[in-house]
């Protein structure tokens, strides 16, 4: 069993009690979260982000060698893994790297190379309130960081916010599953492949009792895309992957001006 990292300094305030105890939860597995996700997916997550990645700007992997570099944020980063992939893929694009769990960005940090260093920032943020101006992005990606949002609404109204008209938000996620098979695939492997290794990797079971709660407490994927629509989203797609084991989800910001519900 792996011995659990000492206690991070968190450098941004979570907005409520939910999102105090999911930051220190992420910054306790940090040093095993990688290792854990490989074992639990037996790789199958690595495929999963690059079939994500592959389509996360408009253009072609080739076409971002040509104007302005492209500007991508890599939302709920974690320890950089999705951001490494997606630099592997656009590697002229500037990326930032954030999250607002100190002990997963540190972790991340220690593994860049000195390549990826001069295209890749790690940045201590909330999704909730984006450190970031209006309409900077060309692109937003989040892997598997939605369902721990205190306030999703919230946080897809500053995902809107910040991307360029055109741009697009690209999600990869754990979804409520609705079909039966899923579900019950779900019932079983997250309770009892998930903790038990989640737990030899980190040494935190808790951790990992919570991570299939979130799931079940989750929305599924057409409520999800019903909340991108509300805020302003178009052009909505979904991807299921492995069965609906989780998905992805695809949508752009409109060319024009648009007032998105508000909900609180």
């Amino acid at each position: 069993m792996t011995r659990a990292a000492a206690p991070v300094a968190e450098a941004i305030a979570a907005i409520d009690d939910h999102g105090k105890k999911v930051q220190a939860m992420f910054s306790d597995i940090s040093h095993g979260y990688d290792l854990a996700n490989r074992l639990m997916s037996l790789g199958t997550d690595i495929r999963w982000r690059r079939r994500a990645v592959a389509q996360l700007l408009p253009s072609r992997p080739e076409q971002a060698t040509n104007g302005p570099r492209p500007q991508i944020l890599d939302l709920c980063a974690g320890t950089l893994d999705s951001t490494r992939a997606i630099h592997r893929t656009f590697p002229t694009a500037d990326l930032v790297g954030g999250d607002f769990s100190a002990g997963m960005l540190g972790v991340g940090a220690a593994l860049l190379t000195p390549t990826e260093r001069e295209r890749i920032t790690p940045q201590h943020m909330d999704a909730h309130e984006l450190p970031l101006k209006d309409q900077q992005l060309d692109a937003i990606f989040c892997a598997f960081g939605v369902r721990n949002l205190s306030n999703v609404p919230r946080a897809t109204r500053e995902a809107l916010r910040v991307l360029k008209p055109g741009g697009q938000l690209t999600v990869l996620e754990f979804f409520r599953p609705r079909a039966l098979v899923t579900r019950i695939f779900h019932a079983i492997y997250n309770r009892t492949v998930l903790p038990l290794v989640g737990w030899m990797c980190t040494g935190n079971l808790d951790a990992y009792l919570y991570l299939p709660r979130s799931i079940a407490a989750f929305r599924d994927v057409a409520d999800y895309a019903k909340t991108l629509e509300c805020a302003g989203f178009q052009d909505v797609r979904v991807e299921p992957l492995t069965f609906g084991v989780a998905s992805i989800v695809r949508a752009r910001r409109p060319d024009e001006a648009f007032e998105p519900e508000v909900s609180p």
